[in-house]
């Protein structure tokens, strides 16, 4: 079967390449994403010390890392801690969040060569995953070379469990090359037991998004952060974090029906998963006749008035602007996208609505919805309505940030349950 996947893997990517090349030099001015893509990293200054490898696939599992990562270099010093990511996103958060890391690289194409030149390179004695990141010749690779391979904070969506079924006699085979499975939940536990993993190997750990560190920020410290963007103490602020197309116009719509409900009118500030869709958002504005400005943009002491919403154009801070919010909206979820990180606003006691689409997060957004702790909302009306009531009635919005926090609270443990289970192989 390892035959069928790489004849197809090799006839597909000549077709696929000249896109990444572009995407590459559009994003970056350079190949050095592809090259490294390929397994041809820079010199890596590893301290003559093991490597443990991490690898985290774009921004929501590198955060989701963070209280992981810190842990690993409190308890094993002597280790130089090399991450991987996909994304371009994923590897400026990487580098911005956890600065200690010896290197931040591309992981590799699944080709033979890639594969091998990357492993040979960074040499790990123990490689760490997180969430479900299967790729066969690379896990094949490790294999080889006795290198333990672990899933840590594992997930199965119900759309990628139906299509590991459909090949289950394959992947079977492939997450044999997997050494210890720890898993968010009892389904995801079961999942990864149906499609052949042993069960001696696999564990729920629960998941690591509940980890970080609780946020006490005081006032003083959100008093400095509005004025770092002119905002004054009192303004209200809704923000739509980790936006998509088709949600954007959503929240403009909801925005105002809520400005005009609203006696003194809130600041919006949208922030796009995707900022190359940066453009796209300020051509609805412009429909809209609202006027905008990008975060970039704001200049010390600019009164911020004549612009009711920001764009947030830069990646990395949107967890911390989540401090400064009367209400967050949560995106990839009026959309089938599957949802975006909640617990980052509960972690600052912050009333949360999301759209029906948080498959992405199911267990967390049925705990939160079970705890009263978090609003689902349909569409734009109510959005508009529920963010109404909450800045009408402020102590509505506090209650609900404070069931929030306690859900994060009451779900702790991942984090030593998946130290552990590392460390069986460290």
């Amino acid at each position: 079967m390892y035959f069928i996947y790489n004849l197809f893997i090799y006839f597909l990517f000549p077709l696929i390449l000249p896109y990444l090349i572009l995407k590459s030099i559009k994003r970056n001015g350079s190949l050095s994403g592809i090259s490294e893509r390929f397994g041809y990293y820079p010199d890596i200054n590893t301290g003559n010390k093991k490597v443990l490898w991490i690898h985290a696939v774009s921004v929501g599992e590198v955060i989701a890392s963070i209280p992981l990562v810190l842990e690993l270099k409190s308890r094993y010093p002597d280790y130089s801690l090399i991450m991987s990511t996909v994304t371009e996103a994923g590897r400026a958060t990487a580098i911005n969040k956890i600065p200690f890391l010896n290197a931040v690289v591309y992981f590799p194409f699944d080709l033979h060569f890639s594969v091998k030149n990357a492993i040979d390179k960074i040499k790990p004695v123990v490689f760490v995953m997180l969430e479900t990141e299967i790729w066969p010749n690379f896990l094949k690779g490790l294999n080889k070379r006795k290198i333990p391979a672990i899933l840590i904070n594992g997930r199965i969506s119900d759309r990628s469990y139906k299509r590991y079924l459909s090949v289950r006699f394959f992947i079977k085979e492939v997450i044999k090359n997997i050494s210890a499975f720890g898993m968010q939940s009892s389904a995801d536990t079961e999942r990864i037991i149906t499609m052949g993993a042993v069960t001696e190997r696999v564990v729920r750990t629960g998941n690591l998004k509940f980890e970080h560190e609780v946020r006490d920020v005081s006032s003083d410290t959100v008093k400095k952060l509005k004025g770092s963007l002119n905002i004054t103490e009192d303004k209200d602020i809704i923000i739509a974090g980790s936006t998509h197309r088709g949600e954007d116009e959503e929240v403009i719509k909801a925005y105002l029906t809520i400005s005009k409900a609203i006696r003194e009118l809130p600041l919006l500030i949208i922030a796009p998963r995707h900022l190359d869709r940066l453009h796209e958002i300020e051509d609805i504005l412009k429909r809209y006749n609202l006027s905008f400005i990008r975060k970039t943009m704001i200049k010390k002491g600019e009164a911020l008035s004549k612009y009711p919403v920001i764009l947030l154009d830069t990646i990395g801070e949107l967890s911390t602007l989540y401090s400064i919010a009367s209400v967050v909206f949560v995106g990839g979820s009026l959309v089938p996208v599957g949802g975006h990180n909640i617990l980052e606003p509960a972690l600052y006691k912050k009333p949360i609505l999301f759209g029906p689409y948080m498959h992405n997060f199911k267990e967390i957004a049925e705990g939160f919805k079970n705890k009263k702790a978090a609003i689902e909302i349909p569409n734009s009306d109510e959005m508009a309505k529920e963010i109404i009531n909450i800045l009408s009635n402020p102590d509505i919005g506090k209650e609900l940030g404070e069931r929030g926090f306690s859900v994060v609270v009451e779900n702790r443990g991942a984090l030593k349950k998946s130290i552990k289970l590392i460390g069986r192989f460290l």
